[in-house]
C-alpha cells in the first residue's frame, strides 16, 4: 500500500537529501483512480525492492481546487498540472523530467527500471 503524505513531509524528505519517488495524484482524476491505481502495486514493489521509497501526495479533491496552497506550490514545483505525475527525487534534488500519465503496466515497469538505473548511476 502506498503511503499518502502531505507536501510538508515531501519537503522534509527533500531537505534531508533523501532519494525517493512521489506520485502526485488527485481524487477526481480517472487516470489516477481507475487507470493507474490497479497497476501501481507492481511499480511500488519493484522500486521499493531497489531501496527507493515511494509516496503519494493527493493534491486535489475536486477538479482545479487544491487542498491547500502548499499542495498547489508542490504541484507547481514538480512541473504543474497533469495527473498522475510521477517524480523522482535523488539525494534531495528533484529531477525535472517528471512523468505525467504513466498508467499501464508496461509503462510503469519501464519507468521503475529507468528510475532504479538513474539512482544506481548516482550512488
Amino acid at each position: 500500500m502506498i503511503k499518502d503524505i502531505a507536501p510538508s513531509e515531501v519537503r522534509v524528505h527533500i531537505e534531508q537529501g533523501e532519494t525517493f519517488v512521489v506520485n502526485v495524484v488527485t481524487s477526481w482524476c480517472p487516470d489516477c483512480t481507475e487507470r493507474q491505481r490497479p497497476h501501481l502495486a507492481v511499480f511500488i514493489e519493484k522500486v521499493e525492492g531497489a531501496g527507493i521509497p515511494v509516496y503519494q501526495c493527493t493534491v486535489q479533491e475536486e477538479k482545479l481546487v487544491f487542498i491547500s496552497s502548499d499542495h498547489e506550490t508542490l504541484t507547481n514545483d514538480f512541473g504543474g498540472h497533469g495527473y498522475p505525475r510521477t517524480v523522482l527525487v535523488i539525494k534531495g534534488r528533484v529531477e525535472q523530467d517528471s512523468r505525467v500519465e504513466v498508467m499501464d503496466p508496461l509503462s510503469l515497469d519501464m519507468l521503475a527500471t529507468e528510475y532504479i538505473e538513474r539512482v544506481r548511476k548516482l550512488k
